[in-house]
This record gives C-alpha cells, sequence and structure tokens, in this order.
C-alpha cells in the first residue's frame, strides 16, 4: 500500500460553510462578499509564507508564483464538499469495468480535487510519480486526506508547478521567471491570471 507522510500541520485557516455564507450573502458593508474571501486569501497566504517560500526554494521558482497560485485556489467551497463528493463518484465507480465505463453518472474520482490549494487527485498523483489508475480507493482516500494539510498540499503544488515549467521549457535561469512567464504557468494551472502585484 502506498502511504504518504502528511501528519505536520501549521494550523492554518480553514474555509468553512460559515466563510462561504459571509462571501455569498453577507453585505459587503457588513464586511461580506469579495473583500470577504479576498481577506481571507491574504491571511491564508501570509500564515503560509514560510513554507510557501521553503517550497519555491526547493522547487527552483520564484515564491511569487507559487504565492499566487495559492491565493487563487484558496477559499471557495469548504473542504468537506470535496470528501464527499469523492465517496459518491467512488461508489458510483465501483464496477465491474464495464458498468464503470458505460453507466457511471458521476465524474471519475481521481477527478476530486482536494486541499485548500485545489489539485485533482489523479494529477497529484502522477506528480508523485505514481499510476493513479493502480491505485486502490483506500490509497486515493490517504492521499486526499494528506493533500487536506496544507504543508503537503503546497509541496505537492510547488512540484507540479516545477514539472509544468520544464515541460513549457520557460525557465532559463533558474529560478528566474519572468511575469509573462508567471502568467503562462498559472494560467495553466489555475486558468486564471495571478494578480501581478501579489508579493509574498
Amino acid at each position: 500500500m502506498t502511504d504518504f507522510y502528511c501528519n505536520e500541520s501549521n494550523n492554518s485557516p480553514t474555509w468553512g460553510l460559515v466563510d462561504l455564507f459571509a462571501w455569498k450573502l453577507l453585505p459587503e458593508r457588513f464586511g461580506g462578499g469579495i473583500g470577504y474571501i479576498q481577506r481571507f486569501k491574504d491571511a491564508w497566504v501570509q500564515h503560509n509564507k514560510a513554507q510557501i517560500k521553503v517550497a519555491a526554494a526547493q522547487y527552483n521558482m520564484p515564491p511569487e508564483l507559487l504565492a499566487g497560485v495559492c491565493w487563487i485556489e484558496v477559499g471557495g467551497d469548504p473542504n468537506f464538499i470535496d470528501r464527499v463528493a469523492f465517496e459518491v463518484r467512488s461508489f458510483d465507480w465501483s464496477g465491474p469495468e464495464w458498468v464503470d465505463k458505460n453507466l457511471t453518472i458521476t465524474k471519475n474520482p481521481l477527478k476530486t480535487s482536494f486541499g485548500s490549494v485545489s489539485i485533482q487527485l489523479r494529477t497529484a498523483a502522477e506528480t508523485l510519480g505514481l499510476d493513479p489508475s493502480a491505485m486502490l480507493t483506500i490509497q486515493q482516500r490517504n492521499l486526499a486526506a494528506c493533500l487536506q494539510k496544507d504543508i503537503f498540499n503546497i509541496q505537492i503544488v510547488a512540484q507540479h508547478l516545477r514539472k509544468l515549467i520544464d515541460h513549457d521549457g520557460l525557465q532559463k535561469i533558474p529560478p528566474l521567471l519572468d511575469m509573462d512567464q508567471v502568467r503562462i504557468v498559472g494560467a495553466r494551472y489555475t486558468a486564471f491570471l495571478i494578480p501581478i502585484d501579489y508579493v509574498i
């Protein structure tokens, strides 16, 4: 069985139902709305500043790239929604193979994203050099649980960003990337542009 070491925690801020309510339903004049989620993102990145810098240095990239991806991805759906989605999908995809290919109504459980900085189970597994299709459900759950620990999550995201940088051949003088290259890598990860003024 594949085991992942992820016991270390740094007690990051967590996004829950109350946060979702404040963001979506509380008027901005009472502290809700877009300002609420942006303040949460700022606080999360600030809380994880040291881990972001360590992971960026380890994978030879500007910390602004990793911090920007984190800022974009943090917040939104509470983490328990990902766990529920995974369990529903795992049940739907519980075989046999013909049924999975032809009669399922949900996405493959490996397409479920986990972690404060969202990353699909399949992508995380491949980043770690594993064959996602060969993983048992219990191994997928183990990886999902680790992705919900922010230190582990940040490390996997940084490792995946490193693969994206190398795939596109963007980095000529590590760890330097110009702002256009940062935008390209960030967009490949998030499908959104990283705020150009976000500096950690």
